[in-house]
């Protein structure tokens, strides 16, 4: 399995790098990864994922429960104890993300970590990595850095589209975060990135004040103009032609019919390279 997989790997670096040089010269600008590119790592990694899944869960051995996990580096099987659960009770919380679940009589685990102030009673999926019990809701897509919806009601929580977005009676969340002000049965999910209610646009939880709700474009994942202004994210990208810019790569650089930007600086005009690798490409 290691060699198979060290295989995958090399041979998408090797693709990934012949495209990168054929396809996008770049001595004076920043590179980031083509849609080809990104798809490649992406089934690269689900691949590998996928096949570490069948080699994970919870074990119990000598009345200790463990949970099973494959080191990233060198692909071996690892044991971690779940020192607080209890084997009596333990069982495994069946689902299909690529994390492991268990709870016992007390506790809810990721992997072999408790989470939490969890209710194992009470604790259930919404939708895909979004979980509530009676009390909390969660995002569990992260890690371990952060895990709970501050401030989330679980009584009213629901999953908006397909994206990290969710919403509750009072408040609508960006991933982990409450938007300002915003008004739940208003709200529309844009993008993976965008959202607007009836009077602001949203990227992720940063409100846009100073957008002209009106006349508001979004060009990318990251770039939305009004009438008078290119935004990067919330932030007024100064200079930027609003009637002529156009966002480049995968959406996080542009140019204008002068310049070329990167998120929110303006990097001179528009070179040869630059004009070769994206704008006679459009």
């Amino acid at each position: 399995m290691k060699n198979i997989h060290i295989g995958i790997l090399l041979l998408g670096f090797a693709i990934i790098s012949c495209n990168s040089e054929e396809s996008h010269p770049k001595p004076d600008f920043d590179y980031e990864l083509s849609e080809l590119e990104k798809e490649i790592m992406d089934q690269m990694l689900d691949s590998i994922s996928d096949d570490l899944g069948q080699h994970r869960g919870y074990q119990e051995k000598d009345g200790k429960i463990y949970h099973l996990w494959v080191h990233g580096g060198n692909w071996s099987k690892e044991y971690s104890l779940v020192e607080e659960a209890d084997p009596s009770t333990f069982t495994t919380i069946k689902h299909d993300l690529k994390i492991d679940l268990g709870k016992d009589s007390k506790n809810v685990y990721v992997d072999a970590t408790v989470l939490a102030n969890a209710d194992p009673t009470s604790f259930e999926q919404v939708k895909g990595y979004f979980w509530k019990d009676k009390n909390i809701a969660y995002l569990l897509q992260y890690g371990k850095q952060r895990q709970l919806i501050e401030g989330a009601d679980p009584s009213t929580f629901e999953v908006i589209g397909d994206f990290d977005w969710s919403k509750d009676k009072k408040n609508v969340y960006s991933k982990f975060y409450k938007l300002p002000e915003s008004t739940p049965s208003e709200f529309i999910v844009l993008s993976e990135n965008w959202g607007k209610d009836n009077h602001f646009f949203y990227h992720n939880s940063n409100r846009l004040d100073s957008l002209d709700y009106g006349t508001a474009e979004i060009i990318s994942e990251y770039y939305i103009k009004d009438k008078s202004n290119v935004y990067f994210e919330n932030v007024i990208v100064p200079g930027a032609n609003p009637l002529t810019f156009v966002a480049d790569g995968v959406g996080s650089f542009g140019h204008d019919d002068k310049n070329m930007y990167s998120w929110t600086k303006n990097k001179g005009p528009i070179t040869d390279d630059y004009k070769k690798t994206y704008i006679d490409k459009e």
